[in-house]
């Protein structure tokens, strides 16, 4: 997976997100998430998994997400994907030596 791609994506759905543009933005957050759900699961069943601080991080990222988009609130999903997928992301990087 092209992670600078995703991040660039991250990125973009945030400025969605923070536009308050709710359907767009819904719609986009849910195809990224299926995206990071790749990276989420390759981290935690990966070496990166041992460590038990990255699944820690890893559901209270899902955790947040999922209380802000249950809420709809734009701004929380947002905030989430700008600190806590983006350090996943490189968390991935890291993992596969990228």
């Amino acid at each position: 997976m092209d992670i600078a791609a995703l991040q660039s994506e991250i990125d973009e759905v945030s400025v969605i997100l923070y536009q308050n543009r709710e359907q767009e933005a819904l719609r986009a957050a849910g195809e990224l998430f299926g995206k990071l759900k790749i990276i989420t699961d390759a981290l935690i069943s990966g070496k990166a998994g041992e460590n038990q601080e990255i699944v820690l991080y890893v559901s209270a990222m899902y955790q947040t997400l999922y209380a802000a988009y249950e809420r709809k609130d734009m701004l929380g999903i947002a905030d989430c994907l700008q600190e806590y997928a983006m350090l996943a992301t490189e968390l991935y990087r890291e993992m596969i030596g990228g």
